[in-house]
């Protein structure tokens, strides 16, 4: 029980930071949802696709750090 709690607290913290208004924070959160976060959904029984695709509906960031978020 305890764990669940843990894992969502983790993701829900990720979607907070990919709406942070500092790019850099934004951005790498924003890679981590992309990579980590699908799994981390599953595991918390949430359709990986919900996470890819709320990350993918997100406002564009600034054009320096949408490079990075690419990449």
């Amino acid at each position: 029980m305890h764990e669940r709690r843990f894992l969502a607290a983790i993701l829900l913290r990720a979607v907070a930071d990919a709406q942070d208004g500092d790019p850099d924070l934004a951005a790498q959160a924003r890679r981590w949802l992309a990579d980590v976060g699908p799994g981390l959904a599953e595991l918390l029984d949430i359709s990986p696709e919900r996470v890819t695709g709320w990350v993918n509906e997100l406002a564009a960031l600034p054009y320096e750090q949408l490079s990075l978020f690419e990449n």
